[in-house]
């Protein structure tokens, strides 16, 4: 009798045990549900953000058009000591001028200066050649790398000849935008915002499946931008992350 009622006991908290285990697999199926559907929104999202001036008749084949403002691209090491000027003014950390050479002779394509025109050739485009000697009033500075492959910390033994990684077209690729920078006199005008979208459209052309980046956790304009205009999501929070035990989100954009 007493070992009926034992097994039968046991049977009991089998039963409850795999119960148990159905419904929390349920509710896993439904959070993962949930967080597909909410991540298919949120690329939607990610798309009409990037998108939402591409039909503006005043938008030049790369992006929205600022009036008085030209955007360029970097050309040659002449240029290096705008980048350090722009970028160095809003450092949370200083870097040295290896780590701007890193991305400015590896990426040369993903940098871009937003440069000041006069009130009376503001709608002309002028040639870039042109415009070479011209102190730009802000920049983008990006790279590309395989999935996973880190964010912004420099590895001076990186071979940067990347022709020889015959293998890197068949690996998932993420971009990273790693210096913005606008001259306090021409915030709150969109450039920021438009040196952004230029430089997430060119990785994505170039085969990016996302771009990433890190930005202090107390820099709420920067927050700003990027998740409300942007459509940047947070990945993770990077504690004591800065030289000055700021902390850090690593922020993701992905594409459809």
């Amino acid at each position: 009798m007493e070992t009926s009622m034992i097994d039968s006991s046991q049977k009991m908290k089998k039963m409850t045990i795999s119960s148990e285990h159905k419904e929390r697999n349920n509710q896993e199926k439904e959070e993962q549900h949930q967080r597909q559907q909410q991540q298919q929104q949120q690329l939607e999202k990610n798309s009409s953000a990037m998108d939402d001036n591409d039909d503006d008749n005043d938008n030049d084949e790369e992006g929205k058009n600022i009036p008085g403002i030209q955007f360029v691209n970097y050309h040659d090491e002449s240029q290096l000591d705008y980048v350090m000027r722009l970028v160095g003014t809003d450092l949370s950390e200083p870097y040295s001028v290896f780590t701007y050479r890193y991305f400015l002779h590896r990426f040369p394509e993903l940098c871009i200066f937003a440069v000041p025109v006069t009130v009376s050739d503001k709608h002309e485009k002028h040639n870039e050649n042109d415009m070479k000697n011209i102190e730009p009033i802000g920049c983008v500075v990006c790279k590309i790398d395989p999935e996973g492959g880190g964010g912004g910390v420099f590895d001076p033994n990186l071979n940067l000849d990347t022709s020889e990684n015959e293998e890197q077209e068949e690996t998932n690729l993420c971009g990273y935008m790693a210096m913005l920078a606008v001259d306090t006199s021409y915030r709150r005008s969109g450039i920021g915002t438009e040196l952004v979208k230029r430089a997430v459209r060119r990785m994505r052309k170039m085969g990016c499946n996302s771009v990433t980046l890190e930005t202090e956790v107390s820099n709420k304009a920067a927050m700003k931008l990027y998740e409300e205009r942007l459509g940047f999501i947070r990945e993770e929070l990077l504690a004591r992350y800065y030289l000055n035990f700021g902390d850090a989100y690593r922020l993701r954009l992905s594409f459809p």
